[in-house]
């Protein structure tokens, strides 16, 4: 059986992805919570690969130190690695404007640090077996800017850092591209757009209805729909496949 890494398995969409994933895979999950994942009866019955929890922060423990976990459990499976997603961050701007040093110190380490060193760290083990495949969980935000008449007030507004170092990942995916690719390593990210969460949808049903009018299919994205490409991603019908975001948003980048 093959495995594969994710952070932040049990998020929004993390839960979703792991869900799918299992359909193919082992699944390793690394976060605080990550052996919190409460998988749907209907679906762990139909699970093909298992769910394997690591409960660590990722923000408190050294890159070595966590790929030595993620290689214990892959043995413990009897299996081999094949892939990682890098789905977690630590830590989120407090405001949308939040740019003191402190902010960017640590929004840079979230949401771009540890997946580039984690990435570097699972491609060495990768490259023991016959390769592999790195997808790495960006934003359409990375790529547009948000719009704030879509927002209520400022406060709500998408936070500058969140896009600038979701850029940098996209940015980062392609470098490590053209890195890894001579060791049989895919790399590409996935640029989500609008999926939020069930307490944004129930607490402000107006704003969902704009973020849904941006798009071509007027409406937001359900979890399950973001699962499928990064599967994709991961199995050998991608094969040639490296180097590329994906947009999965609705059509809302296309405008």
């Amino acid at each position: 059986m093959k495995s594969i890494v994710i952070t932040g398995p049990s998020g929004h969409l993390g839960a979703a992805i792991v869900s799918h994933l299992l359909n193919s895979f082992n699944v390793i999950g690394i976060s605080r919570t990550a052996s919190g994942l409460q998988l749907d009866h209907q679906v762990s019955r139909k699970c093909f690969g298992k769910y394997i929890p690591i409960d660590q922060d990722l923000s408190a423990i050294s890159t070595e130190a966590l790929v030595a976990l993620i290689n214990e459990s892959v043995l413990d499976a009897n299996s081999s690695l094949v892939g990682l997603v890098n789905n977690a961050f630590t830590v989120y701007p407090g405001t949308a404007l939040s740019i003191d040093t402190e902010s960017v110190h640590s929004c840079a380490e979230s949401l771009l640090g540890i997946h580039v060193r984690l990435s570097l760290a699972v491609a060495e083990a990768l490259k023991t077996g016959r390769g592999g495949s790195i997808v790495n969980i960006a934003s359409i935000y990375g790529k547009v800017s948000p719009r704030p008449d879509l927002y209520s007030c400022l406060d709500s507004m998408n936070p500058i850092l969140y896009g600038t170092f979701k850029a940098g990942l996209i940015q980062a995916s392609r470098y490590l591209s053209s890195l890894l690719a001579p060791d049989g390593i895919r790399v590409n990210s996935v640029s989500y757009g609008p999926f939020p969460s069930l307490a944004v949808q129930e607490n402000d049903p107006e704003f969902i209805e704009r973020l849904g009018k941006q798009t071509h299919l007027k409406r937001i994205g359900i979890p399950s729909e973001a699962a499928g490409v990064v599967s994709f991603l991961l199995s050998e019908e991608s094969s040639y496949i490296t180097g590329a975001d994906i947009p999965v948003d609705g059509g809302w980048t296309a405008w």
